[in-house]
């Protein structure tokens, strides 16, 4: 725990000495529409939500948590940015399964590749939540996991901020293996101040959990709106649907009790700062 806290305040450094950065999340950051090179650019969010979630998957009996994020980025030229993403996951309660709040570093490099077209490279330390506790409870290691991660993602014409987007993260401590998530959707302007988003996708993982419980562990669905209640402030509701995979069912039957949820709904609220 002291390394990987040592690990979040140098990383916090050399952002700062680099002057600062924006996501790379399941999403690669939206490049800024003004033609200006932006030496920092991001958002602050918090927020509420009915579940905890990772990579489309509810722990069983998860307790609701408040979600704390910042997402900086800063252009070092027309074609690559330098981003970061700091994630803290403050569950409400205490879970049913035995988790820790989890707290994520995420820093990498984003670049663009002709319009509507982006790519980024990323490395992520994860401190609890549901990795730890697998990498603890499956594996017998500690409840901290590192991984690198490749997203790429590209704006498609025919309809309004509409998008195809794949990942792929390789764990390679605490946990060795692989996930994808494979998503579409649209994020379009529908009056003034009011922003309407929706995601569709897909989640599968390689050798990552005991054997039997990988492949399909998840669909889902999320409707977000983003409404401007001054200047740089929104409100962000947002309702979701998950549904459970068969190599998630399988985690179940491995860990022999229900260590993530069916199908389930997820809802929730934040109030975002964009500069």
């Amino acid at each position: 725990m002291k390394f990987f806290f040592c690990f979040l305040l140098g990383a916090g450094m050399t952002a700062a000495g680099l002057i600062s950065v924006s996501s790379a999340e399941l999403r690669v950051p939206e490049i800024p529409s003004e033609p200006a090179l932006r030496p920092v650019s991001g958002s602050l969010k918090a927020g509420y939500s009915t579940n905890y979630e990772f990579r489309g998957l509810i722990p069983g009996g998860c307790n609701p948590v408040a979600p704390l994020r910042l997402d900086l980025r800063s252009d070092l030229n027309d074609r690559y940015s330098l981003i970061l993403a700091l994630n803290e996951e403050i569950f409400l309660g205490h879970p049913a399964v035995d988790l820790e709040n989890e707290t994520m570093v995420d820093v990498g490099l984003q670049r663009k590749f002709g319009k509507g077209s982006y790519a980024a490279l990323s490395f992520r330390a994860n401190d609890g939540g549901l990795a730890g506790f697998a990498s603890e409870r499956l594996f017998g290691n500690g409840g901290t996991t590192y991984e690198t991660a490749l997203i790429l993602r590209h704006d498609l014409g025919f309809l309004p901020g509409f998008y195809a987007q794949g990942s792929a993260a390789y764990s390679f401590y605490g946990i060795t293996g692989w996930w994808f998530d494979m998503c579409t959707g649209s994020d379009f302007r529908m009056t003034e101040n009011l922003y309407l988003g929706f995601k569709f996708g897909a989640v599968l993982s390689s050798s990552y959990w005991p054997s039997g419980s990988n492949g399909w562990q998840s669909l889902y669905f999320r409707v977000t709106a983003s409404y401007r209640l001054s200047g740089h402030v929104f409100m962000e509701p947002f309702v979701g649907l998950h549904w459970l995979g068969k190599g998630a069912h399988g985690v179940n039957r491995v860990y022999g009790r229900m260590l993530v949820k069916g199908n389930s709904w997820v809802t929730g609220v934040s109030l975002v700062y964009a500069f």
